[in-house]
Order: structure tokens, then sequence, then C-alpha cells
């Protein structure tokens, strides 16, 4: 990979959903660094306006067809010259779901890099490439990779993070890179960047669930007694009166209304606001990816600063509100352990 001096380089992740950009982007947070994602394609103007050394860009569109995906990429490109960027990564989803062909022939228009590596492996996961094909846990059958693109792509054998070091040390000609968070980790490491920096919540913290995962569920559930349990029936919770400066979790639940749940979702996010608003917590932990997007519109999010990564697979990201700066965290819905959600609560305000 190209290299000038590190901490100048500035790289491009283009991803299809939130979680994704977060995910990929986080490998890069480190001190003097700024890294910037952008919520949609309509935000990319403003939030390279920001100046930053690592632009992510969240075109929510993997579950679009392929031509409306390809019109997202390019529209969020429209904003940018290629030439501010010294690596340009397509951040895919690791089981390479959604529209990696499409959306990936558009960037490499764009970019002008007839060469293109593809390599989803995450060796942490126990996801790898071999014969061509991604394989290991959660991969039922051999995915074969370069089928799933429309252009002629290179499809490196990867098991683990030092053969993926390896492959980002001896590119010296700055392709275009298509992989997930093995892959964006492996290039900040070549830019020096080892690990996102260690870092806890502001207090106090306040969780907002609108996922109805087990995993999450269990996760609520294990919460300490002492912390300030409100429900939102189908999404509303409009009798709640929160304590400001107090912890608190608040939960979607089945109101019995049968409702949507895109109309859920909606007055969930709504009373997200409301309840933040009055609570003014210094961290906002929202589990779901529907209830993290509906939110952040709710709160006028356009764009989030990445400063940390406060669990594997948990990016910690600042916005400005009313009362002050807020950490926020997204988390998908079935992910973590079950004490998972009292440990960031226990561990909140140490910083």
């Amino acid at each position: 990979m190209q290299e000038g001096s590190p901490m100048h380089t500035k790289v491009l992740i283009i991803a299809d959903d939130l979680t994704g950009a977060l995910d990929s982007a986080v490998g890069f947070a480190a001190p003097g660094r700024r890294v910037m994602v952008a919520r949609s394609p309509e935000d990319v103007a403003e939030t390279w306006a920001t100046r930053p050394d690592v632009l992510a860009v969240n075109t929510s569109s993997r579950e679009i067809s392929a031509e409306a995906a390809a019109a997202r990429v390019t529209r969020a490109l429209k904003a940018l010259s290629p030439d501010d960027f010294d690596v340009v990564m397509k951040k895919v989803d690791s089981r390479l779901k959604g529209n990696p062909a499409a959306e990936t022939a558009a960037l490499a228009r764009w970019a002008g890099r007839a060469r293109q590596v593809a390599c989803p492996a995450i060796p942490e996961m126990d996801r790898r490439v071999e014969d061509g094909a991604l394989v290991g846990a959660g991969v039922a059958d051999p995915i074969p990779v370069a089928s799933r693109f429309d252009d002629p792509v290179e499809v490196p054998e990867i098991s683990t993070d030092a053969e993926l070091d390896r492959l980002v040390a001896d590119t010296p000609d700055s392709p275009l890179w298509i992989g997930a968070r093995g892959l964006s980790f492996a290039l900040a490491r070549q830019l020096g960047v080892t690990a996102p920096p260690d870092t806890g919540l502001a207090a106090p913290v306040m969780i907002a669930n609108g996922s109805r995962d087990p995993v999450t569920l269990a996760q609520i559930a294990a919460l300490p007694d002492s912390l300030t349990r409100i429900e939102a029936p189908d999404g509303s919770a409009s009798d709640a009166v929160p304590t400001p400066g107090q912890p608190l979790a608040l939960t979607i639940t089945d109101g019995g209304g049968a409702l949507p749940g895109a109309e859920a979702a909606r007055r969930f996010a709504e009373t997200i606001a409301r309840t933040a608003q009055v609570a003014r917590p210094g961290a906002l932990v929202i589990c779901g990816g529907e209830s993290a997007q509906a939110a952040l519109d709710r709160l006028s999010v356009t764009s989030l600063q990445i400063i940390a990564e406060l669990r594997p697979g948990l990016p910690l990201c600042r916005i400005d509100t009313a009362w002050g700066p807020v950490d926020i965290v997204t988390k998908s819905g079935g992910f973590g352990a079950p004490g998972l959600l009292a440990e960031i609560v226990d561990a909140a305000g140490t910083r």
C-alpha cells in the first residue's frame, strides 16, 4: 500500500449500511486522526468539509435493487474527488450479502483503479478465504468470492491477520480494496494505527433498546436493579419522566397494537429523543440498527465522529446535542455476551 506520511494519508470507505461504515472505520481511530462517518449520500459534502483523515459513507443500499444501490454510491461520490484519497475501500458484508457487484463497479469507475483486490476475510471471527471462497464461522457453505463481482477481482488466500498484514504491505499500487472489518483494520495497521484507543463512556448512560433479539433482551435483564427502567409499548412511553443525571434503560415492548415494525420504530425514535432531552445523558447506547438510524434522524445527526472502540464491534462516536457532547454507541441486536450492557454501565464515568 502506498504511504506518504501515515498521519496525513486520506482514506475513503463506502459501506452499504451504518453498522458496516462504523465497524470498518473504527480501526483508523487514533489520537490526532479525525475519523468521520456520513450517514447518507446527501450528508457527504457537509461531512467532508470537516476535513477528516478518514471518511466513511453509509449508502443504506443493502436491501434495495442493484441499480438503485449503484445510483446511491454514485450520488455519494459526487462531492468528492478520487485525487483526494490515498486509500479507497468498498466495505462489503462479510458474507457478501446485498449488492457488492453493482456498488463496487460504481466505485471503481469513479476511483479509476483498474486493479481490485477482494478479501472479505475476518480472521478474528474465524472467517477465512480458502480456494477462492469464504469459509468459516457463520458460513454454512463456501461462498465463491470472484463470482460475486462484475469486474475481475483478485482473491488472495487469507486465514490470519498476519496474512492480511502481508497482503497490504506487499501491494504498493493502491488498488481498490474490497473487504470487511478484517481488511480495514489491516489497512489501518499499515498506517501505524495498532488499535483504537481504549476508553469508557461518559456518565450517565442511557440505553435505548429497540431490538427484540433474545441476546439483547438477556442483556437488558442483566442490568443492575439500581438502574431506572422504562418500557415503551409499541414504541411509546409518554408517561415516563426520567430523572436527569441518572442511568436508565428504555426498552420497546409489545403493546398489543399489532403495529408495523416501521411505525413502531418511528414512535420509539421519537420516544428516545424526547427521553434523552429530559434525562440529558452523557452517553447513549442504542440497540438495534433500525432504532439507531431512526433515533439519529430524530436527533438531527447527519455525521458521526468515531473516537474509539468501546468493545470489539462497538464503535464509540461523539455528537453535539442541546445539552452538550454525548457519546453514542450502536449495537446490533444479536451481538454480545449477557453481561455486556451491565459492564458498560458499570464502567461509565471512569475515563
